[in-house]
Formats: structure tokens, C-alpha cells, sequence
């Protein structure tokens, strides 16, 4: 019955209805719209990050302290074996990594040199899709890919050719010319300015490094049980080796990400409190509005709590309605901002590539953007319903009969 009552009560009066609903909407599609930046924020730039260094990698101890030669690893049938024997890892790209000086006719340029299985590093870095102009190599080509910065840099383009100095394996030379088969453009402004790719014999055999690896790139299958995964990992591994997660190699992203949510919670507190009075504002409103009603209900013998317990039921429908409905507004909107993402300005762009970010804005549509800010200001709105139950409580029938209350 009481139920049926709450129910009744939310067509008795619609617009009090629509009104109260209307301003739960609003504050769950602001609160999505927020949330599903800061996301997207933090998505791309981890994106961004382990396009290139992967969820997590395996190298030698040393290798990441003091990226030398001479702490590069000879592969093993065992070691690959035992590596994909682990339940998260589904597959593994062997890399080669050196630096040189890339040049051109006239300007040079100190770049990052990557030697790579292609077909295995399509899972990773999904070449195909970052293409710019040319195309891939293939694993027997004596051909290179450069990132579009690098590439612009030295001003060259598909079909000229590049030629590599650098030092090698225990000291040897390093030198090389390579026809440029492809140029790639990448989201991080700072790789995106010094890459340059091999196949993986080529480098191998350009840094006399025949037969040796710098690290192998893990594709992880649950990225969620990436840090489990690289505990688990160093425990099996031979003792020379280590698992590195990309928080551990790169953890200044992982600290910005950090620092920024915070921020933004901070923010997304504020937002919250000005949620909180704009749907008090309208329970007031809508509690003013019913004092006489709740006066007769009393006066004719309606226990108080059951009347508390009506308004508790009115605020859950209207709470849940508000929440359903600001998550259907607010996620074709997500959607459309998510496959069409915002570029900044020129202006913009510049400063952002100072702080190697990609100027772009993108959202997320992670499910876990819409349960958690849909329960949050439900929660609020079951919160705030309570003030027409404290009412209720104090309420004075004759004076509420009146009017005067």
C-alpha cells in the first residue's frame, strides 16, 4: 500500500515531479561529462605510454638503470616458453634497442633505434593503423619506418634514405643506410620525435648484437592484474632477468595521473556540493509545498512512520528515474565525443607538446564512470530526501493546518 501510495504521489503532481527528476539529471550528466574527461585524459596518456613500452617487459636487472649493450640477454626456446606459460601473458615481441645519430644530407638527429618483429609488434603498436605514408617492412626487408617527428625533422620522406652512426655490442661501431619504407606518427610528442624501427635481425646485426635481445614487450590478456603479473614473473624468472610493469618504468605519468585525480576529486567534491543544494533547493521547495497535505494525512490518522516511509519510497523513484535518465542523455553524447575527440588550438597544442602531452581531448566511456557517478548522486538525492522526513518528525498538525508552519 505504501508503496502503491509513493508510486501514485509522482503523477499527482508532475511538475513537482519533473522538477525534482530534472535536477538529479542534470547532476548525473555533469558529473559523467567530468568524470569521462579525466578518464579519457588518463587512458591516453597511458595509451600513449605503453603503445611503446608495454604493459610490462622483461630485460636484464641492469637494463633499465643503464640502457647499454652490455646489458642486453641471449632468448632462450625455455624462456619464451615459460613466459607464456603464465595465465595473463598471451604473447610476446622480442625487441632490440640502441640509440644513434640519424642523419640526413645535411642534419642530424640523435634517435632511439628499435629493432622489431613486425608481425609480433602489429599487437602492441598496430603499425597499420598509424601509417602516415608508406608502409611496414617485412622481417628480411633492410628497410626502416620513422616516427613523422623525426621524419620531418630531417626532412625526409618515404624513399629517401637514412643513415645511422652510432656504437654497438662491447664497443663495436654502429653504421648503417636504410631506405625509408614507411612513416608513422604516433600520440607522444617526445617518442614521436625520435623513433626510428628496424627489423629486429637488422638492428641486431647493425649494433653487432647477432642473437641477443634488450627486452621482451609482454601482451597481457587482463590489465588489471598487470602489477600481480610482473611479481609473479620475477619470482620465475632467472635471476639475471627482471619484469618491470609501466608504472616502474615510466612512473612520472603514474604520478601525474595521480596528482590530477586528486584534483579533480577535489573538484568533483565541489561539484557535488552544488549538486547537493540545487536538488535540496528543489526538496525544499517541494516539502514547503506539501506541509498541509502531510497535516490532513496526520490528522486523520496516518501513523508518522508510514508517511516517513511514502516520502523515503517518492525520493528512491525520483532519485532512480533522475539517475536512469541523466545516464541515457549523457552517454550519446560521450559516445559521439568519444570517436570524435577534441584538438586543441594551435595555441593550445603548442603548450601541451611542451609537457609531451598530445593536444587532444579525449573522453571514456569505462562502465565504472557511469555506476560510480550514478551512485554518488543517487546517494545524495536519498540523503537530501531525508529533510521532508525530519519535517514530518517535528511537524506541528494544527499549525500545518493552518499554514503557519
Amino acid at each position: 500500500m505504501l508503496g502503491t501510495l509513493a508510486y501514485r504521489n509522482l503523477f499527482r503532481n508532475k511538475r513537482r515531479t519533473l522538477i525534482t527528476a530534472a535536477s538529479i539529471l542534470f547532476a548525473v550528466f555533469f558529473a559523467l561529462l567530468m568524470r569521462s574527461l579525466q578518464y579519457g585524459a588518463y587512458e591516453n596518456m597511458i595509451k600513449n605510454v605503453t603503445f611503446y613500452y608495454g604493459y610490462a617487459q622483461v630485460h636484464h636487472k641492469d637494463y633499465w638503470k643503464e640502457s647499454s649493450f652490455d646489458n642486453t640477454f641471449e632468448p632462450s626456446a625455455d624462456l619464451e616458453s615459460q613466459l607464456l606459460r603464465h595465465s595473463n601473458v598471451s604473447g610476446l615481441a622480442p625487441r632490440i634497442e640502441g640509440f644513434a645519430l640519424a642523419a640526413s644530407e645535411s642534419i642530424t638527429k640523435a634517435a632511439m633505434v628499435t629493432g622489431v618483429e613486425i608481425e609480433e609488434e602489429e599487437k602492441l603498436i598496430n603499425f597499420e593503423s598509424k601509417i602516415r605514408s608508406g608502409r611496414t617492412f617485412r622481417k628480411d626487408e633492410k628497410q626502416a619506418i620513422l616516427s613523422s617527428g623525426l621524419a620531418n625533422f630531417l626532412h625526409l620522406e618515404v624513399g629517401d634514405t637514412l643513415v645511422l652512426l652510432g656504437q654497438g655490442y662491447q664497443g663495436q661501431s654502429a653504421a648503417g643506410k636504410y631506405p625509408i619504407c614507411g612513416i608513422v606518427e604516433f600520440g607522444a610528442p617526445q617518442l614521436n620525435s625520435r623513433l626510428v624501427f628496424l627489423p629486429l635481425l637488422e638492428a641486431q646485426s647493425l649494433f653487432a648484437a647477432e642473437g641477443r635481445l634488450s627486452s621482451y614487450i609482454l601482451d597481457v590478456e587482463n590489465v588489471r592484474r598487470n602489477d600481480d603479473t610482473a611479481i609473479e614473473l620475477k619470482n620465475e624468472i632467472p635471476e639475471e632477468l627482471t619484469a618491470m610493469t609501466w608504472k616502474e618504468m615510466v612512473p612520472q605519468i603514474a604520478q601525474v595521473i595521480e596528482a590530477d585525480n586528486a584534483i579533480g576529486m577535489i573538484a568533483l567534491t565541489i561539484l557535488y556540493l552544488i549538486i547537493g543544494f540545487g536538488i535540496f533547493g528543489t526538496i525544499l521547495m517541494m516539502t514547503r509545498e506539501r506541509i498541509y497535505e502531510f497535516g490532513v494525512l496526520i490528522s486523520i490518522g496516518m501513523k508518522r512512520w508510514k508517511l516517513m516511509s511514502v516520502m523515503l519510497m517518492e525520493a528512491f523513484f525520483i532519485a532512480t528515474i533522475g539517475v536512469i535518465m541523466g545516464i541515457i542523455l549523457a552517454y550519446p553524447v560521450l559516445l559521439y565525443f568519444y570517436f570524435n575527440p577534441i584538438y586543441l588550438g594551435s595555441d593550445l597544442a603548442n603548450l601541451s607538446q611542451k609537457y609531451d602531452v598530445e593536444p587532444v581531448l579525449h573522453f571514456s566511456l569505462n562502465p565504472e564512470i557511469f555506476l560510480t557517478q550514478g551512485a554518488y548522486v543517487f546517494l545524495i538525492a536519498i540523503i537530501i530526501s531525508f529533510y521532508p522526513i525530519y519535517k514530518i518528525s517535528k511537524l506541528k498538525v494544527v499549525k500545518a493546518l493552518r499554514g503557519t508552519e
